[in-house]
């Protein structure tokens, strides 16, 4: 058996699509990241996805007509399925549970 290793995570409300392209924007950089769902969630500015229009058949992957829309849902804190205020800071709404898998992925690195 193979030994856990890492943060073991509540089941995480993600509402939105997560099979679209998700963005968030970073005021220091004035530009848009793809990131994941996790950071996505827990983002506190502007976000947004790009997700096709209609579901693809088989064969069909080049012409695929994609739509961007900016998302308002709820911002969560990192890693939790708590809710903060949105005050637009432009970063992650950070806890000790981002602090401690931090702390983890540095480690794997070294």
């Amino acid at each position: 058996m193979a030994e856990k290793r890492g943060l073991e995570e509540q089941n995480l409300i993600n509402d939105f699509n997560t099979a679209g392209c998700l963005e968030v924007f970073s005021t220091k950089n004035q530009d848009w990241y793809r990131v994941t769902s996790k950071d996505f969630r827990a983002w506190n500015g502007p976000r947004r996805i790009t997700a096709p229009v209609r579901p693809q058949g088989r064969g069909e992957v080049h012409s695929c007509e994609m739509h961007t829309y900016e998302y308002y849902g709820p911002v969560y804190t990192w890693g939790t399925n708590n809710v903060v205020d949105y005050s637009d800071t432009g970063s992650l709404a950070k806890n000790e549970i981002w602090e401690k898998a931090r702390k983890i992925s540095e480690n794997r690195s070294n």
